[in-house]
């Protein structure tokens, strides 16, 4: 049995190797790749249209519990999320 895990965008679940871990680092959306950052951290589908429900619906801030600073990251792990597809 995998390890099972939610997407912060649809809501939906899905094995943890299936999905993105994201970390907030002083306010920072980092990618955990290595799946082992210390913190909370939240899990996202490989998928821009996950990305975009996610951010309309401000669920990054609201899981990790901390004021998340995106306007400058959304290009970035948008295009991390393309290139995974």
């Amino acid at each position: 049995m995998y390890p099972v895990r939610t997407c912060v965008g649809c809501r939906q679940h899905g094995n943890r190797a299936d999905l993105l871990r994201l970390v907030s680092i002083q306010g920072l959306l980092s990618i955990d790749s290595a799946k082992s950052l210390p913190g909370r951290g939240v899990w996202l589908h490989k998928s821009p249209s996950c990305l975009q429900t996610a951010i309309e619906r401000s669920a990054f801030s609201r899981s990790l519990k901390v004021k998340v600073q995106l306007t400058t990251q959304i290009s970035d792990l948008a295009k991390f999320i393309e290139q995974a597809e």
